[in-house]
């Protein structure tokens, strides 16, 4: 026997055994043939179901008129915080005394700008501004879901530090997951052009997961199947909920939560303060906080100073609040009403993260800017309150290389080096920060990870 005819007989023996391997011992080629029609079938059924569940709004769509519940907002029950006794109670902190650090390659290359980690079925759905994928249990790369249509570009700031350029055409963004329907949903902004004129289009976007990850490409803007036209996206902190979603309304202390028609279920009032509109030039001290905790969705208003969670769609309960004493705490239409209106001796709440040990929160005393920091009219505190000991307190000052100021770090100690850093997101309950191979390779040159990854490869730092 020749070569070539013993690589053909090598060729067809090993058809004949992945044949055989498809099928359970003792089906004939027919019946093998039968199940794998009704595997497709079944997943063809699977993929229709999925997208039953989009629909489809013409851009002239008004959802049903009206609220359907009342609001109940329980304030009582809230853990107080007293943040005066804390400014005052400073206390440095020895590296790894809130927890080791675990670092997680990703295998996706990105800048991770805004990046969000949320769990979905058996793993995780990272967004940024550049779209997002899904990571698996162990945090790595599965596939890459949806890419926006953004341009980013890196620049060196003048304290050496690098900054980035963007520029978004069409993104979605805010994209959370409805494991009740299998659904992605999020905030779609993006240019438009009818009949030369140019426009911008708001609206929420439903995507079907199945379908989705079941995709050969990554789709893009081009391919939402479902989009609901709203008034506006920017300003709004937005989230998804069981059969709907979460919005705030801009510049106001009311948030609503809508089914999955856009329809209106409750409007809440978060505060009592007076109603107001920004003049054509504000500035935005503090953003909604909005992150799930042990499952349930919890809110920190901006100007407010109550974490609110999510009991359902028309109850909210108060879970801690913020007691600022005699200190000055601005309202957003004292904030928005005019650039005239300074902050100077107002405190401004700029971060909360909460753990399943810790609350992470950063303060400004003052307006933050990069003018304001390097002219010394902003202090930055850093505050942390232990869930078990009760203690309340804050990190001595800190100011960088140009002698600005900025918020303290946690410091962490990894293989003898010591570092620091400021979570910036949470991976379940758990504090985390996002950064590219290049600063780990970076920040800790002789770890064996750090030889081992990417440039720009994604890094997930988690604090245990």
């Amino acid at each position: 026997m020749n070569r070539l005819s013993l690589l053909l007989l090598t060729l067809f023996l090993l058809a004949i055994g992945t044949s055989c391997r498809q099928r359970r011992p003792g089906m004939s080629r027919e019946e093998a043939t039968a199940e794998l029609e009704a595997q497709a079938a079944e997943q063809a059924a699977r993929r229709q179901q999925a997208a039953a569940t989009l629909d489809t709004f013409a851009a002239d769509y008004r959802p049903t008129a009206g609220i359907k519940y009342r609001p109940t907002i329980i304030r009582t029950g809230a853990k107080v915080l007293n943040v005066p006794a804390a400014l005052k109670n400073v206390r440095p902190l020895e590296p790894n005394a809130l927890g080791t650090l675990s670092f997680h390659p990703t295998g996706y290359e990105g800048h991770g700008l805004g990046a969000e980690l949320r769990p979905v079925d058996d793993g995780w759905l990272l967004t940024d501004y550049e779209g997002f994928c899904l990571l698996d249990k162990d945090m790595k790369l599965r596939k890459v879901l949806f890419r926006n249509d953004v341009e980013i570009s890196e620049m060196k700031m003048g304290n050496g530090q690098t900054g980035y350029g963007m520029r978004m055409n069409r993104t979605l963004r805010s994209v959370g997951y409805d494991p009740s329907v299998r659904q992605l949903r999020g905030l779609y902004g993006g240019k438009t052009m009818q009949e030369g004129q140019h426009g911008y289009e708001c609206a929420i976007a439903a995507l079907p997961w199945d379908i989705l990850v079941e995709a050969a490409e990554p789709w893009t803007p081009d391919q939402l199947p479902s989009k609901l036209p709203i008034a506006r996206t920017q300003g709004n902190a937005f989230a998804v909920t069981e059969g709907g979603w979460l919005m705030t309304e801009a510049f106001s202390s009311r948030l609503y939560t809508f089914g999955q028609k856009g329809d209106t279920l409750c409007r809440f009032t978060v505060n009592d303060a007076e109603d107001y509109v920004p003049t054509s030039t504000y500035r935005s001290g503090e953003n909604t906080a909005v992150y799930h905790y042990d499952g349930k969705l919890r809110l920190l208003m901006a100007y407010d100073n109550t974490v609110y969670e999510l009991a359902d769609a028309s109850t909210l309960k108060a879970v801690w609040r913020l007691d600022f004493g005699t200190l000055k705490r601005p309202t957003g239409k004292y904030v928005t009403g005019s650039l005239n209106n300074s902050l100077d001796g107002y405190y401004l709440v700029d971060s909360w993260i909460e753990t399943t040990r810790h609350l992470l929160i950063q303060l400004s005393y003052g307006y933050d800017s990069p003018n304001a920091r390097s002219q010394g009219k902003v202090t930055l505190y850093t505050l942390i309150y232990d869930k078990r000991t009760g203690d309340f307190f804050s990190l001595p000052g800190q100011t960088d290389k140009e002698g600005c100021y900025t918020y303290a770090n946690l410091p962490f100690r990894v293989k003898g080096k010591d570092i620091s850093l400021l979570p910036s997101l949470t991976v379940g309950d758990q504090a985390a920060i996002l950064f590219k191979g290049k600063r780990l390779k970076e920040m800790l040159p002789d770890l064996l990870l750090s030889k081992q990854i990417k440039e720009e490869e994604l890094v997930i730092v988690r604090m245990e």
